[in-house]
């Protein structure tokens, strides 16, 4: 599992992570929509020091965690042992800090010791270094600035002390002092869960706790840490390297000068800070071409040029003897995974307190102090150049890329830093090693968004016309310029009174709602039905106007066919009924002449048959 994932769907493409990553270790990945990027950590070139999580308004970064992993463990009656980082009375600020360990063996920790018993000889090795080489040291106890100078400036690694970390070396006198143990180490550091598993380096640790995982799983267990008693650490018990996490406390620890004026020593955290000291350390070395270097390799040591040339100017540029280096602003107190809510300064004071009640800040006087030892060759480690293998574009395919996003000369190269890199060529160069995507260039997209928006106004076959607030036009489409026979450079500026009837537009301006409405022009033979409404943020009313002239052309022609069809239908109906009374009445007279006729004949034939002495009929009625 990789330490810091992306979560897609959370992903939104605004960049934040890439703008706040100090070494630009982000890569942008197209998703599966159109114009879709998900920024995903690069891992070769990631220092963890966890800006990126810190920043991401999203919460789309999510850190690898152990806590699965060591809870079953836990479970299953396994001896583990929890190293505690030196940082933690900062974290939990509402509790005496002795409650932590108490509360650790709640959760089913057997060996419960502070990781400054491990800081303890880290300390004493870089002491020993300092005096056997006389500098220039940087000292590695943080693994954020080890990962910044084997990836980032492998010309230093001459200079970084060849001594593991405090988590390192406690894990391993943990598993020296209680053989088969399981260690977690638990602080506020997400670069320990890349450490554990350097080659050489992962024999220490087994698994990697944050503060705030152990905060929630206080939560979740129902660990209530106001109503724990105070217990106490496992021995063996540290001394001054309960400073390790505050700045000067490598020093202090070494029992070294922690004057801020001494010119042999230096602490400085914050990467940008580490980043200016190691430049500083590598232009050194290139304006003095006779110290000794190469310094890619991992191994060796280099004599400094001690000497006192001549002058203020030689002591100016002299580099310090012990260079302390923390990745985080204020050290590991502001580690990205420390639970606390409160200021470095605080958290600090809070550490400081701490480590006088418990041991005092000016020596080591604990009784079995004695008891902390390893073979040093459990403390020294070489280190490698893991500087990414990223040839130099050819200066024509950078200028290709910069095209792709209209950029065809040096005027046209904004370097407002949106994207996340400090010029557009540097984000040209990153799209051509596979970091960048052309389309971050939010100037581009904007302004072609914009022109793509223009262009189909501008085509529109309705009008378009923006009156501001005093009825004021302020801006027409060509189909309204043809509609109201007046250019745009004519109308733009004047009232809308001049163009057109204002009355629709008024009631949309002093309402605040839209209105659709038909309003013809005769003088201009134009009939339109207009849809206006608000623009809130800029205070405009827009009338979308379409011309129905013709429409209503065809509507009063097809309603005047309708009349003359009636009309003519209905002519035809009143002669037909006159023909059919005519036929009616022919009808009528015939059938009557007919029975008068037929009565006529009938008699007749009775009269015979009486006179016959024939049956006598009665006639018909």
């Amino acid at each position: 599992m990789s330490v810091i994932e992306t979560i897609e769907a959370k992903c939104k493409d605004c960049y934040k992570c890439l703008r706040s990553c100090p070494v630009k270790a982000i890569r942008m990945e197209r998703g599966g929509a159109p114009h879709e990027l998900h920024a995903r950590v690069a891992e070769e070139r990631c220092i963890f020091d966890g800006t990126c999580v810190l920043v991401c308004p999203q919460k789309a970064k999510k850190v690898a965690s152990d806590l699965d992993k060591l809870r079953s463990l836990i479970a299953g009656g396994a001896k583990v042992a929890a190293s505690l980082a030196p940082s933690f009375p900062s974290a939990f600020p509402d509790v005496d800090p002795l409650v932590i360990p108490a509360a650790l063996r709640l959760l089913g920790f057997q060996i419960v010791q502070e990781t400054a018993v491990g800081a303890e000889l880290v300390s004493a090795e870089h002491a020993r270094l300092f005096r056997e080489t006389g500098g220039p040291l940087i000292s590695s106890s943080c693994p954020a600035v080890v990962n910044l100078i084997e990836r980032h400036y492998p010309e230093a690694i001459t200079y970084l002390a060849p001594v593991v970390s405090p988590m390192i070396a406690h894990g391993r006198f943990l598993k020296q002092l209680v053989p088969g143990v399981r260690v977690a180490f638990i602080g506020p550091c997400i670069a320990k869960h890349e450490e554990r598993r350097v080659p050489g380096l992962d024999d220490a640790v087994d698994f990697v706790l944050t503060f705030d995982e152990l905060a929630g799983l206080f939560k979740r267990e129902g660990i209530d840490l106001r109503r724990v008693a105070p217990g106490d650490f496992d021995g063996p018990m540290p001394g001054l390297a309960r400073l390790f996490p505050v700045g000067g406390g490598t020093l202090k620890a070494s029992f070294l000068s922690t004057d801020m004026l001494d010119c042999e020593v230096l602490s400085v955290s914050g990467v940008d800070n580490c980043r200016e000291v190691l430049r500083w350390f590598i232009e050194s070395d290139r304006r003095a071409p006779g110290r000794r270097g190469g310094g890619e390799d991992g191994g060796g040591r280099r004599d400094d040029d001690t000497g006192d040339n001549g002058g203020a100017a030689s002591t100016a540029s002299r580099l310090p003897r012990l260079v302390e280096m923390l990745a985080c602003e204020g050290g590991c107190v502001g580690g990205p995974m420390n639970s606390s809510c409160e200021d470095v300064y605080t958290r600090r004071a809070r550490v400081l307190a701490y480590a006088k009640s418990r041991a005092g800040l000016g020596q080591r006087h604990d009784s079995d102090n004695s008891r902390i030892t390893l073979p040093r060759h459990l403390l020294l480690r070489s280190y490698r150049n893991l500087r990414p293998k990223a040839p130099a574009p050819e200066e024509d395919a950078i200028r290709a890329v910069l095209a792709k996003t209209g950029k065809y000369g040096p005027e046209d190269e904004l370097n407002c830093g949106a994207c996340g890199y400090d010029s557009c060529r540097d984000k040209a160069v990153a799209v051509l090693q596979g970091m960048a995507d052309p389309e971050m260039c939010i100037p581009y997209m904007r302004e072609r968004a914009e022109s793509m928006a223009n262009l189909f106004v501008a085509s529109a076959p309705y009008g378009i016309i923006v009156v501001d607030e005093d009825e004021v036009i302020r801006d027409l489409n060509a189909a309204a310029e043809r509609m109201f026979r007046r250019s745009r450079h004519e109308a733009v500026g004047g009232k809308l009174a001049t163009l057109m009837d204002p009355s629709s537009f008024q009631q949309v301006l002093a309402s605040k709602t839209p209105v659709q409405v038909e309003v013809a022009y005769p003088e201009l033979g134009l009939v339109t039905r207009q849809t206006i409404f608000y623009e809130p943020d800029e205070r405009l009313a827009m009338g979308v106007i379409a011309d129905i002239t013709e429409e209503k052309r065809q509507a009063a022609h097809l309603q005047k066919l309708r009349a003359e069809t009636l009309e003519k239908a209905q002519g035809v109906i009143d002669k037909q009924m006159e023909v059919a009374q005519k036929i009616a009445g022919l009808l009528g007279e015939t059938t009557a002449e007919t029975k008068v006729l037929l009565t006529r004949l009938m008699n007749v034939f009775r009269e015979e048959g009486a006179q016959n002495g024939g049956p006598q009929h009665r006639p018909p009625r």
